[in-house]
């Protein structure tokens, strides 16, 4: 069964300061919103630095949607898994790390994903939300942000044939897996670490990864992220894309007991 990501570990408290009154007038209390120890809660941006920062990339961590170094800087790493959280909630993908953000990310709803009752470790991909799921031993352990197929129309450079850029809907196992980057002869297009799910689409990392759907069909990764996917998907392991979760049917139920 498909789990929420682990809740990560942020309190909130409340805590109040007393203003100073006249003599024999009533005392007025300022409530504070605190998260882990701040007095307030942080807004966060791309370029800042400090404890705060490492502070939200363990956060993020911890949750599932960061995995490189805990460095303190709020570099392109931290701000794409920043936009994969914002695509998680459907918010706007903004790379800000807003200060009600603290609380969004405490509270994590389900990641409304298909019970695979059958499969333990396979794919989901969400092309509403553009978002890559990674479920390991039926437990889900990492959300990467995607950009799929933009769904325009061009001029295929290997026919010349007017084709849309739709990215394939449906059940597939990934076919096979290139090392590195991977250049066509024919149309120049170069991609990293390809894990191919038909003879024309597939997983890869690339230069270039809006956040909104801009591939030719492919399914889009940040370089960093397609060299940690590749530690984690083999030849073989199922891939399900979708724009709504499809329903599963549920396990038959266990044969009644005999007596003996």
């Amino acid at each position: 069964m498909i789990r929420r990501l682990v809740l990560i570990a942020i309190t909130v408290v409340v805590t109040t300061t007393v203003a100073a009154a006249p003599a024999g007038a009533e005392e007025t209390r300022t409530p504070l919103i605190g998260v882990n120890g701040f007095s307030t809660l942080v807004r966060l941006e791309p370029d800042d630095s400090g404890e705060d920062v490492a502070d939200l990339q363990r956060s993020l961590a911890a949750a599932g949607f960061y995995h490189s170094a805990v460095d303190g800087h709020f570099g392109r790493t931290t701000a794409s898994a920043v936009v994969a959280f914002h695509k998680y909630l459907g918010l706007e993908r903004s790379s800000v790390f807003n200060a009600l953000d603290w609380i969004r990310l405490a509270m994590l709803p389900d990641p409304g994903l298909p019970n695979r009752w059958t499969e333990s470790d396979y794919l989901e991909v969400d092309l509403t939300r553009q978002l890559l799921f990674l479920v390991e031993d039926g437990e889900l352990t990492q959300v990467i942000p995607v950009s799929a197929g933009g769904g325009y129309t061009y001029i295929s450079p290997r026919t010349g044939n007017v084709v849309t850029a739709n990215t394939p809907r449906g059940d597939f196992l990934l076919k096979w897996h290139q090392l590195g980057w991977r250049c066509d002869p024919v149309t120049d297009w170069c991609v990293y670490k390809y894990w191919a799910f038909t003879n024309f689409y597939g997983i890869h990392g690339y230069h270039q990864v809006p956040t909104y759907p801009a591939s030719h069909g492919c399914i889009r990764v940040e370089t960093w992220d397609a060299d940690w996917l590749e530690r984690h998907l083999t030849v073989g392991m199922p891939l399900h894309v979708w724009n709504e979760p499809p329903v599963i049917p549920p396990p038959p139920p266990p044969p009644p007991a005999t007596m003996e």
